[in-house]
């Protein structure tokens, strides 16, 4: 499901008494307790869901390619942790790094995978 970034302010600044109410599906928001409002903004970006919900399955130990270094693998690990941290409370999303490593080492993934065969 998608929504436009102005749905998306209206539907997380609802009222909430924690921040478990200020989530919408996969999208992430903090609850300001001195007015009992969620923030408008997202405390996640769209980067960051696919780095938790596709990729680090994807890259789990028991789950990649033999035909991938171990050294890549944990490289690719610790970037797609990296990648789906939300990072420090109140801080706005951070994707770009993560975006350039993650996308580097996804090329040099396929490199190996392609040399392998």
């Amino acid at each position: 499901m998608a929504f436009f970034e102005p749905k998306m302010r209206e539907i997380l600044g609802q009222n909430c008494t924690g921040d478990e109410d200020c989530n919408f599906f996969d999208c992430f928001s903090k609850c300001d307790l001195r007015v009992n409002k969620c923030g408008a903004q997202r405390v996640n970006s769209n980067l960051q869901v696919v780095c938790d919900k596709i990729f680090r399955h994807w890259f789990s130990s028991a789950r990649t390619s033999p035909a991938i270094s171990p050294r890549l693998r944990r490289q690719l690990r610790r970037a797609v942790q990296e990648c789906a941290d939300p990072g420090p409370a109140g801080s706005p999303p951070r994707a770009t790094p993560a975006f350039w490593k993650l996308r580097s080492l996804l090329q040099a993934t396929l490199r190996e995978l392609r040399a392998a065969n």
